[in-house]
């Protein structure tokens, strides 16, 4: 009877990987489709800013599914800090729908880090 709870738990827990994979991915999939939106509103600066850590995230969740590597989310933990703090730090925060989707993107690539480490670390 313990088997079959053993089971049912390790498919849960690959499950959740599975969703925040695709959680993470899809942020920086959106971050660079922000940036190309944003390069044809000509907010130059802004869509640089959408575009490398939209291509950081995808590159680093795709280097994340060949082997798992803590260090990899805490690599997007740091792209998603960057991803918050951009508008005021590069000067386009008066661009409400830039301004808007980095924050969202951001918090989101850090809440889905977060969880991935949160998981690796459970027994």
């Amino acid at each position: 009877m313990s088997r079959v709870d053993t089971a049912t738990s390790s498919a849960t827990w690959r499950t959740e990987e599975i969703l925040l994979g695709i959680v993470q991915h899809a942020a920086g999939v959106a971050l660079v489709l922000a940036a190309w939106v944003l390069v044809f509103t000509d907010q130059t600066r802004a869509a640089a800013s959408a575009l490398v850590p939209g291509l950081l995230i995808v590159a680093l969740y795709g280097a994340n599914q060949i082997r798992f590597r803590a260090v990899v989310e805490r690599g997007v933990l740091l792209v998603g800090a960057w991803t918050l703090v951009a508008p005021w730090a590069l000067r386009f925060a008066a661009n409400d729908g830039a301004t808007w989707s980095h924050l969202v993107v951001g918090s989101v690539a850090i809440a889905s880090a977060a969880t991935w480490l949160r998981i690796a670390r459970a027994p």
